[in-house]
């Protein structure tokens, strides 16, 4: 008796997993029928893609621009209309969906748990990733990385201001049993996901588009503004290396740094920098600002240097929308997944003595470098990531995989 005890007591963990996940699993089921926005544009006949992304989005009269995936979601269902598809449109692939009359499911949220598609019922339709973070495991040793060099800095964890998985941890088996993955950045990101896959043809690089709010900007008093720093961004504080902004103004009380954004909803940040921030004079919080406001455009106005220490990102869409709508001179990590060295500087490595480093050596060079430079990163954003570009981008992606894989 007392081994069958033992067995059932080493047994039970197990078996309380299985109960758990069967629960779920049901419940799931029972409650997944979510209604699906059914033929977007209209459209009489074709074949019928299944985009999983934000319904809403065609819900609004004119698309809001406090973040780009709403409109990132109109662009790939205008394409699949342009390639002569209906589109229905779903919040997340789930397994109450009968996905029968689709010939591709395609979309940001779960594309991996699709009812297991089984051959025998007749149901294997085309799956498309868009990725529009770092690949999963990248991401997770950046982070975990930022979390050390932070804590051998300062002797204290802020581990609830970091991105650990980007959007969804199933982003990594959705990656890996697609069909095709399209990826948003640039050269960099793209290999972050070949060097975790051997299929390299299954991987498609997009480049991130900006909002333009500004027409043409305006000329700019460098002398003036050539040290105050722009550090624009939302959650993921430390992982967006906030940090390193504020401790270099407060080492560096010559500069002026304006935030522009950050969540509150990490509290530990806040409660480790809200009285450092408090007590400098030289640090503005500015909160969240909407990209089409005058007062927006007034910190445009102020600020010389544009600083994104993020240590991963699929393009980040924060940085074009300052630098498209205002000259500015970025300091910049790679890992924003973005390629403007040949008009800013780049910083390999996510560390607090690489970006002062960096941010010194800007300072140094002379008015006319510092100017030249600035126009440089702001022509450059609006001639190479418009959103007409990215249309076009995802439409021969989109193009491409289709034509593949008939």
């Amino acid at each position: 008796m007392r081994y069958r005890i033992s067995e059932l007591q080493r047994l039970w963990p197990i078996a309380k997993r299985r109960i758990c996940s069967s629960i779920v699993a049901c419940v799931h089921r029972v409650f997944s029928n979510e209604k699906i926005l059914k033929n977007v544009f209209g459209k009489r006949s074709g074949k019928r893609v299944l985009l999983c992304h934000l319904p809403e989005a065609f819900k609004f009269r004119q698309l809001p621009k406090y973040h780009s995936n709403f409109t990132e979601c109109h662009v790939i269902a205008r394409c699949f209309d342009r390639l002569g598809y209906i589109v229905d449109c779903s919040s997340r692939a789930k397994t109450g969906i009968d996905y029968s009359p689709y010939d591709i499911v395609c979309g940001i949220n779960g594309n991996a748990y699709m009812g297991s598609f089984s051959s025998d019922a007749g149901i294997n339709p085309l799956r498309i990733f868009y990725s529009v973070g770092a690949e999963t495991c990248f991401n997770y040793r950046c982070t975990s990385m930022r979390n050390i060099e932070f804590r051998e800095r300062h002797g204290h964890w802020l581990l609830g201001a970091n991105r650990y998985i980007p959007g969804d941890p199933r982003n990594y088996y959705e990656a890996r049993f697609s069909d095709a993955v399209i990826c948003l950045g640039d050269s960099y990101v793209l290999r972050q996901f070949l060097n975790e896959e051997c299929d390299a043809t299954m991987y498609h690089q997009l480049s991130a588009f900006y909002f333009k709010v500004v027409d043409e900007a305006a000329d700019k008093d460098f002398v003036a503004c050539r040290r105050n720093i722009l550090w624009f961004g939302s959650s993921g504080m430390l992982h967006k290396g906030l940090d390193i902004a504020i401790d270099f103004a407060v080492s560096h009380p010559e500069f002026t740094l304006h935030i522009c954004g950050g969540s509150r909803q990490e509290s530990d940040f806040w409660r480790y920098y809200g009285p450092v921030i408090e007590s400098h004079d030289n640090i503005v919080m500015h909160g969240f600002v909407d990209i089409e406001s005058k007062e927006y455009a007034a910190v445009l106005s102020q600020c010389g240097i544009l600083l994104n220490p993020s240590v991963s990102e699929g393009g980040a869409v924060s940085v074009l929308n300052v630098l498209g709508n205002a000259p500015m001179f970025p300091v910049y990590s790679k890992g924003t997944g973005l390629d403007l060295s040949a008009v800013g500087v780049e910083v390999a490595n996510v560390a607090y003595r690489d970006f002062e480093e960096a941010l010194l050596a800007v300072d140094s060079l002379s008015p006319g470098e510092f100017s030249r430079k600035a126009w440089a990163a702001y022509h450059t954003v609006r001639d190479n990531y418009t959103l007409e570009k990215y249309e076009e981008g995802m439409y021969n992606c989109l193009k491409g995989i289709i034509d593949k894989n008939r």
